[in-house]
């Protein structure tokens, strides 16, 4: 008894039964759009309402990035099987998490994931609180580089709520990427 519902796509079925009685059929799960925003190409993938299986659509992103250019891929949280989808050949793993302690129960599950797969990776701290160091002695604890700290900033929540891009909104913003993308460039360029 199959379940096609619960199919990753990997055809591991279809080489090991003993019979050869299964065969794969293709079944659309999602679709893949592409486009240009300016100089910016994205690649964006869409899964259909109710399906449970997002690891074939994810490989079908990922297959038509090109690879001689930056690719930023943006990936589910935690460590699922969609998330290894998605990281699993990247060059760099940018981990994101705020310094609570389901963040960091997180971020301690995902840096054991990418050291585990050998992916080299650094940490950004989202709503940084300079009066709350537990993120900070958690990266130390675990040898994880802090790429960027964003500090906690209710007009990014603003912003994000009413669709705005906060480099728009929060001028200062724009500075604090440009220096978290110059520490992803030094470590993947080491």
């Amino acid at each position: 008894m199959l379940f096609a519902e619960l199919c990753h796509g990997c055809g591991g079925c279809t080489l090991v039964c003993p019979h050869q009685a299964i065969t794969e059929q293709p079944r659309e799960i999602g679709y893949v759009e592409s486009g240009n925003s300016k100089s910016v190409g994205f690649v964006h993938g869409q899964l259909n309402v109710g399906e449970a299986m997002s690891p074939p659509l994810i490989r079908d992103v990922l297959g038509q990035t090109h690879h001689h250019d930056i690719n930023i891929i943006d990936s589910p949280p935690g460590t699922s099987c969609p998330v290894i989808a998605s990281i699993r050949d990247a060059d760099f793993v940018v981990l994101v998490t705020e310094p609570t302690p389901f963040g960091l129960n997180d971020l301690g599950l995902s840096l054991d994931m990418v050291k585990e797969l050998g992916i080299p990776h650094g940490v950004v701290i989202n709503r940084a609180d300079a009066q709350n160091g537990d993120a900070e002695e958690f990266c130390k604890k675990y040898q994880a580089d802090i790429l960027a700290m964003f500090p906690d900033d209710r007009r990014v929540a603003q912003s994000y709520s009413r669709g705005e891009m906060i480099l728009h909104t929060v001028p200062e913003t724009e500075e604090q990427f440009c220096n978290l993308w110059q520490a992803i460039l030094r470590r993947v360029n080491q």
